[in-house]
């Protein structure tokens, strides 16, 4: 597995906010307030390729250092094409 991260060092995501974050959307508009789709679609994108998608704090138990967002992809063998 390929495990990529992107970080900020901005005001960090409380814990019981994280998950939420990555949740698929559904009929429940008070819990979105029109933030973290793009992390939704990023999330069900990595999923269907078989990866995972997670939030933590950017320094371990210190979540207002920053947030640090991050997926897996499996790796796949490079194959050489034919000319046709």
């Amino acid at each position: 597995m390929v495990v990529v991260t992107v970080e900020d060092t901005g005001p960090g995501i409380p814990d019981g906010v994280k998950e939420a974050l990555l949740q698929r959307l559904g009929g429940d508009e008070d819990q979105v307030h029109g933030e973290g789709l793009g992390l939704s679609v990023v999330g069900m994108l990595v999923e269907r390729y078989g990866g995972r998608v997670w939030i933590e704090d950017r320094v371990s138990g210190r979540p207002d250092l920053g947030a640090a967002f991050r997926f897996t992809l499996r790796e796949v063998a490079r194959t050489e094409r034919k000319p046709t």
